[in-house]
């Protein structure tokens, strides 16, 4: 890629994957959507993949031999740096992470499978010595590539004067005292992409160090962040606030809803162990304190002593892994009179849970407060009935098609769940209602669209 001066190369909009290279794990929430915004980048003119590189403090582009794994979710950038001038004993020394990665250096480059293999061996029992977060394996047992920094990332961007910036969670967890006076430096704009303020209008559901780096991030971008992308309109009315309440006038401010990936035809892959198709309820969200989990629960357990689900065989099934401060889920979860009727799923891949989605007989969205609701629509899009909440984004993105109940009443929520059990002609009305106006753009239109509006 040969690139200008600095101060020649304006108009460009650069895509921020500083995050979603990092990932590692099930293409869950928000790295899906950055995902997705990175597949529409690719095909867009004047349109660059950024990843900032703490070591030298710049922008840089993406190497086209790595680019496309990095993009998929069997790779991810390692954020360790190098340490060449540490050979044998002194790496020893250094502890586990240099000798994992030195390893992993010699795996990815080695022209013989064997070394490859015996890197990889070798690596496995450096990291079976105590427990670890280091992810070699991702949920169907295939091998995660973590790719060195100095392979992944090549030429400085040097974004300048007329060029736009888009980022998303990037920079949560980054000082923007490094970002701002770079934006103010260089001239270029900042389109903060916002999926939610929920960590400081709603701090009771986040671990206190959460909400600290959104309130950070976002008061540190004050100055800079225009215009602002939010995914609905309670999301705008809470950006503008937050403006208001930190003395600054609000930024111009341009909703776009997120996409969705249609449905794979055919018949797909079976049903995991467990669920009895079209006999359960399904909730996908990782289980978090405002997702409702707990709400469904209660609900569930005064259904069990009712005997509603009994009479048919009815499920309850989660989809998600464990987050933060649900230890009392959890353990609500492994209470024996739940056993059979509610099952927690983790670590489903993406052709497990479009088999989960064919098979409920109706989907559930209880969530205390949303940004958008994006399971929602995936549910729509297969055609499945849904009982949402009104939390948040949910009734703006429920658009009509489902119930929107109180997330906070367990009665509505036990009456509405009673009936689409026991009168599947319910469901099947609601499912109708679906099909004739269930109408949203897929993640090719609506990336686009949010690049589009970052540019504008």
């Amino acid at each position: 890629m040969h690139l200008e001066a600095a101060g020649d190369m304006t108009g460009r909009l650069l895509l921020d994957v500083s995050s979603l290279l990092c990932w590692v794990g099930p293409p869950v929430g928000i790295a899906r959507v950055e995902h997705a915004l990175a597949m529409a980048a690719l095909h867009r003119p004047n349109t660059e993949l950024a990843c900032y590189d703490p070591s030298t403090g710049r922008f840089r582009a993406l190497n086209p031999v790595w680019r496309d794994r990095l993009l998929g979710w069997s790779a991810a950038l390692d954020s360790h740096r190098p340490l060449p001038e540490r050979r044998g004993p002194r790496l020893l020394r250094s502890g586990r992470q240099p000798i994992v990665a030195a390893l992993e250096r010699l795996r990815l480059t080695t022209r013989h499978q064997a070394v490859a293999d015996a890197a990889d061996r070798a690596q496995r029992a450096v990291l079976a010595i105590r427990p670890h977060r280091f992810s070699l394996t991702d949920a169907a047992g295939a091998r995660i590539d973590h790719v060195p920094r100095d392979f992944a990332l090549g030429e400085d961007l040097r974004p300048g004067p007329g060029d736009t910036l888009l980022a998303g969670q990037a920079w949560f967890d980054r000082d923007p005292a490094v970002l701002v006076p770079m934006v103010q430096a260089a001239g270029f704009r900042y389109a903060a992409l916002c999926f939610d303020l929920i960590p400081i209008t709603h701090p009771q559901f986040f671990q206190p160090d959460i909400a600290k780096l959104f309130h950070t991030y976002w008061r540190g971008i004050l100055p800079i962040a225009n215009p602002v992308l939010v995914t609905a309109a309670c999301i705008a009315e809470d950006v503008r606030r937050f403006w208001h309440a930190n003395g600054a006038p609000a930024p111009r401010i341009r909703q776009c809803p997120l996409g969705y990936d249609p449905p794979p035809l055919g018949t797909g892959a079976p049903l995991p162990d467990g669920p009895r198709p079209g006999h359960y309820a399904l909730f996908v969200s990782t289980i978090e304190p405002r997702k409702g989990h707990a709400t469904l629960l209660r609900v569930w357990r005064r259904l069990l002593a009712r005997g509603i689900p009994q009479r048919s065989g009815f499920q309850l099934v989660f989809v998600g892994r464990p987050g933060w401060m649900v230890d009392d889920v959890l353990a609500d979860l492994a209470d024996p009179a739940f056993r059979g009727n509610v099952l927690h799923l983790t670590g489903i891949d993406e052709a497990a849970l479009n088999a989960l989605y064919a098979g409920a007989a109706f989907c559930l969205y209880p969530s205390a407060y949303e940004g958008f609701g994006l399971p929602v629509i995936e549910a729509y899009a297969r055609g499945k009935a849904v009982i949402a909440s009104s939390g948040g984004a949910l009734r703006q993105t429920v658009g009509g098609l489902s119930p929107c109940l109180d997330p906070g009443d367990d009665d509505a929520w036990e009456a509405a769940i009673t009936t689409w059990i026991e009168h599947p002609e319910a469901i099947a009305a609601a499912e109708a209602h679906i099909r004739d106006r269930f109408a949203h753009p897929a993640w090719p239109e609506a990336a686009a669209a949010v690049l589009d509006a970052a540019a504008a």
